[in-house]
C-alpha cells in the first residue's frame, strides 16, 4: 500500500492507499476516525464538497459562475428555504453528535490547508471557506430536498400540466386510478403557477446524490452457502460525470475497551456519513422510498386593500397579510437579483404573485424544525451492534425518506422504512388542494412505529427496489403508482438460490433481464399477425438488455411507438409531450407506469373510439422500419468531467482541461436490476445507473465493491477513474476491514 504524508494533520493517524486508491485510515479512536474521514474528503474531493455547499446555500451564480441555469437554481433553492435555520438546527443536535461533527470539520479544514485551492476553484475564482457543522447540514438538506423531493414535485407538476392542457378527464382518471378519484379538476385549471425548472437547471440538480432508484437486499443464513447473512446494495444515480458521487474509505480504530473496530463503504464528501457499508457486526444499504413527503396547495390571493404592493391569502373567509422575505441573490460580475418569497404556515408560493387569483404553493415536510437530526442517524448506525438496534435507530430519522436493509454477524436480517411523512385528513397528495380549507392542512407526521418494518422473515430474505409501500392500515406511502419490475426480479432470483454466494449476489447486481419486457410482450404481440417479422424476432428474444442484443433495441422501439400511438393523440397526453416522455423512459416513471397498467386492459377509454389492434400493428410497422441496431448503439454514453466537462458542452468551469472517454455501452434499462438509463440533449448526456456496488458476507470482514470512478476528483490523478474498468466489466475488488498482517499494516 502507498502511505499518505498527511502534511497538515493536527490529529495523529496513518492512511494508506490500496491498489485501487481507496484510503485505509488507522486511528486511535472513533473520533479520530471521523477526523480522518474529514481530512481524506478534503484531500481527494475538495471541489466537490465546496461547490455542493455553495449550491445548497443558493450562491452558485455568485461564487461559481454567473450563468442563467445557476441563477435559476439559486432562486429555486433560496425560495425553498433549505439554506435557512442551519445554525438553529446545529444547536438542536445532541452533544455527542455535535462533537463528532466538530471532529469531522476539523479534519476537513486541516486537509484543505494541505490541498489549497484546486484547479476548478482557480478557474472560476472560487475562494473556499472553512467547513463547519452548518455546512454538513446544508449538504444533508441538499441530498434530501434537491436530490429527492424535487423529483417528486416535478412528477406532480406533470399531472397538473396534463389537467391544464385539456387531457380528457375520463382518460386521466383511468390512467392514474385510484389517485385522482374524487378530484375536482375545475379549480386546478384556474391555477397560476410558474413553469417548471429548465432542463439546464434540472441537469445541475442531477449532479447531486439522488437515490431515486436503487436496489438492496439481505439473505438470511438459512439461504446462504456460508451459513452467514449476506447483504448487497447498489444506489443508482448519474454515473457518467467524474468524480463519482461516492467516496470509498476504510476506517479502523480501537474501541474504549481496546478492540479493533472498522467501518468501510461509500461515504458522501462533506458529511461524516456512510450511505452503504459495514462494520464488524452490521452491514447496511438504502433505497429511496418514493414517499409522499411534498405537497402542492392552492392559495387564494388578492392585493391588500389600499396597498397595491402587498398581498394577502385567504383562510376560510378571513384574509391574512403575507410577510414576504427578501432573498438577495448575488451574481458574479453583475448586480444582485432580489427575490421576494411569499411563505405561510402551509407552504411557499412557487413564484411571486403578479395578479389576484389562485396560485400554487409547495410544502416539504423535511423543512420542519428538527430535520437536522438526520445526521445523527447515519452516525448511530455505524455504532449499532445488531439489525434490530439499527432498525430502531433509523425509523426515527427525519429525512430523507428511505428504506434501509440490514444484516448482522449473528445472522439477523431486516428492512425498515424511515423519514417524516405528512398525515393528511383527505386527498392523496398527487394534486393540489385548497389551502384556505384547514381540513386540507397536514396533521403532523406519521408515527415512526407505523412505518413498514420486516425482521427475519420466514422466506429467508428481504429486498427493496423502490416499489410501492403501505402502512399497516393500507394507507399508501406514495402519491402515484410505482413499477415493481426490479423488485420482482430480485425476489425471483433470490427464491431460485437456496444457497446463495457472493458470486450470486454480484451476478444479480449486474442482471439485465427485464420483467417489463416479459410482461408486455404477450400483451402487445397478441395483436400482431404471426407472420409479422417483428413478432417473430421478439418471440426469439430472451428479454435481456445485454449490450449486444438486437432484440432489446427492437423491443424498446416497439414499446416507444405503442406509447405514441395509444397515448400521444390530441385528446390524450399529446404527441409532443408523449414524445418527450417516451424518449426519457427511465426519467418518466410515473406516467409510464400508469401506461403499463393500462395497456393490458381489454376495454379502455384510451381506445374506446380507436382500434387498439390497429394502433399496435402500426407501432410494430414503424419500429420495424427503423434501422436495426444493437442495444449498445442505442444506449451508450461517455464519461466526462464534472467540473470541466467534455466535447458535448459546458459544465461548471468550461471546456478548458475537459475530459471525455471513448463511448461506453450501457447494459440494462429502467426495469432491470442493473438500471441503465440514458438521456441525450444537444449539450449533455445524462445517465442513471448503479453508482456503487457493495456485496458482503457477515461471516468474514470483507466486502466486494466497484464504482464508476475513483477516489480523486483531480482529472490528472492516477486515482481519478481507477474503478471504471471494474464497473464496466462487472468485476469487483476486495476490501478488508480488520488490520492486515505485516510490519507496516500493508
Amino acid at each position: 500500500m502507498e502511505k499518505l504524508e498527511l502534511r497538515t494533520a493536527t490529529i495523529a493517524f496513518t492512511a494508506r492507499r490500496d491498489a485501487a486508491g481507496v484510503p485505509h485510515a488507522e486511528c486511535g479512536s472513533w473520533l479520530e476516525a471521523v477526523y480522518a474521514l474529514g481530512y481524506l474528503h478534503a484531500l481527494d474531493r475538495p471541489t466537490q464538497m465546496h461547490f455542493a455547499r455553495t449550491v445548497a446555500l443558493g450562491r452558485a451564480a455568485e461564487r461559481i459562475a454567473n450563468r442563467p441555469e445557476m441563477l435559476e437554481m439559486d432562486q429555486f433553492l433560496r425560495r425553498s428555504g433549505v439554506h435557512r435555520r442551519l445554525g438553529e438546527e446545529v444547536g438542536m443536535l445532541p452533544p455527542r453528535v455535535l462533537l463528532q461533527l466538530e471532529w469531522y470539520c476539523r479534519g476537513v479544514n486541516d486537509g484543505l490547508r494541505e490541498v489549497g485551492r484546486t484547479l476548478p476553484m482557480w478557474a472560476v475564482g472560487f475562494q473556499p471557506e472553512a467547513w463547519n457543522p452548518e455546512a454538513v447540514l446544508a449538504i444533508g438538506n441538499l441530498l434530501s430536498f434537491a436530490g429527492l423531493a424535487v423529483g417528486e414535485q416535478e412528477a406532480k407538476r406533470v399531472i397538473l400540466e396534463l389537467i391544464q392542457l385539456g387531457t380528457s378527464d375520463e382518460r386521466l382518471r383511468e390512467l392514474f386510478r385510484p389517485y385522482l378519484d374524487g378530484v375536482d379538476f375545475g379549480p386546478l385549471r384556474e391555477l397560476n403557477f410558474a413553469k417548471q425548472l429548465s432542463d439546464d437547471a434540472l441537469e445541475l440538480l442531477a449532479d447531486l446524490p439522488r437515490l431515486a432508484g436503487s436496489n438492496a437486499w439481505a439473505v438470511a443464513p438459512s439461504r446462504s452457502a456460508t451459513g452467514g447473512a449476506l447483504l448487497a446494495s447498489d444506489p443508482h444515480l448519474e454515473v457518467n460525470r467524474l468524480p463519482a458521487i461516492w467516496y470509498e474509505a476504510v476506517l479502523r480504530w480501537r474501541s474504549d475497551d481496546g478492540r479493533h473496530e472498522y467501518a468501510m463503504g461509500a461515504t458522501l464528501p462533506g458529511c461524516p456519513l456512510m450511505a452503504v457499508g459495514r462494520t464488524s457486526r452490521l452491514a447496511w444499504g438504502v433505497t429511496y422510498m418514493h414517499a409522499n413527503t411534498s405537497d402542492y396547495f392552492i392559495e387564494d390571493i388578492r392585493t391588500k386593500p389600499d396597498a397595491d404592493d402587498a398581498w394577502q391569502y385567504r383562510r376560510g373567509e378571513e384574509w391574512i397579510d403575507y410577510r414576504p422575505r427578501l432573498e438577495r441573490i448575488g451574481r458574479r460580475g453583475a448586480k444582485p437579483v432580489d427575490q421576494l418569497v411569499y411563505e405561510n404556515e402551509v407552504g411557499v408560493l412557487t413564484e411571486p404573485p403578479t395578479e389576484p387569483g389562485k396560485h400554487l404553493s409547495v410544502a416539504w415536510i423535511g423543512g420542519r424544525p428538527g430535520g437536522g437530526k438526520a445526521i445523527a442517524t447515519w452516525l448511530d448506525v455505524i455504532a449499532a451492534p445488531t439489525t434490530s438496534d439499527a432498525m430502531d435507530i433509523v425509523r426515527q430519522s427525519p429525512h430523507p425518506s428511505l428504506v434501509w436493509v440490514f444484516a448482522d454477524s449473528a445472522g439477523h436480517i431486516g428492512k425498515q422504512a424511515s423519514g417524516w411523512l405528512p398525515v393528511r385528513s383527505r386527498a392523496s397528495g398527487l394534486v393540489p388542494v385548497p389551502a384556505w380549507d384547514a381540513a386540507n392542512h397536514w396533521l403532523g407526521a406519521v408515527p415512526p412505529e407505523k412505518l413498514p418494518r420486516e425482521y427475519d422473515p420466514a422466506r429467508g430474505f428481504v429486498a427493496s427496489a423502490n416499489e410501492e409501500l403501505y402502512l399497516a392500515d393500507g394507507t399508501p406511502l406514495h402519491s402515484h403508482g410505482l413499477h415493481d419490475y426490479r423488485r420482482r426480479r430480485v425476489d425471483e432470483r433470490l427464491t431460485e438460490l437456496p444457497r446463495a454466494t457472493i458470486t450470486d449476489m454480484q451476478a444479480l447486481q449486474y442482471d439485465v433481464l427485464s420483467l417489463h419486457a416479459r410482461d408486455m410482450l404477450p400483451v402487445l404481440l397478441t395483436h400482431i399477425d404471426d407472420e409479422h417479422a417483428l413478432k417473430q424476432r421478439l418471440l426469439e428474444w430472451d428479454c435481456r438488455f445485454d449490450a449486444e442484443s438486437r432484440g432489446a433495441a427492437l423491443f424498446m422501439a416497439f414499446y416507444r411507438h405503442v406509447l405514441l400511438e395509444v397515448f400521444g393523440h390530441n385528446t390524450g397526453i399529446g404527441l409532443r409531450r408523449m414524445i418527450y416522455l417516451a424518449t426519457r423512459i427511465g426519467y418518466s416513471a410515473m406516467v409510464l407506469t400508469a401506461c403499463d397498467r393500462t395497456l393490458p386492459k381489454v376495454t379502455s377509454s384510451w381506445w374506446s373510439q380507436r382500434d387498439k389492434r390497429t394502433m399496435i400493428r402500426r407501432a410494430a410497422d414503424r419500429a420495424l422500419a427503423e434501422p436495426q441496431q444493437r442495444w449498445r448503439d442505442v444506449n451508450a454514453f461517455h464519461f466526462t468531467d464534472r467540473f470541466f466537462g467534455g466535447s458535448r458542452g459546458l459544465t461548471t468551469t468550461g471546456r478548458l482541461l475537459g475530459f471525455e472517454s471513448p463511448v461506453t455501452p450501457m447494459p440494462g434499462c429502467h426495469a432491470t436490476p442493473f438500471q441503465g438509463h440514458l438521456k441525450v440533449t444537444a449539450t449533455r448526456e445524462s445517465t442513471f445507473a448503479p453508482s456503487y456496488h457493495f456485496v458482503t458476507d457477515l461471516t468474514s470482514d470483507e466486502a466486494w465493491t466497484n464504482l464508476p470512478g475513483g477516489p480523486s476528483e483531480n482529472r490528472f490523478s492516477r486515482w481519478y477513474k481507477t474503478d471504471v474498468p471494474r464497473w464496466t466489466t462487472g468485476e469487483y475488488k476486495r476490501l478488508v476491514g480488520m488490520p492486515q498482517a505485516g510490519p507496516d499494516g500493508a
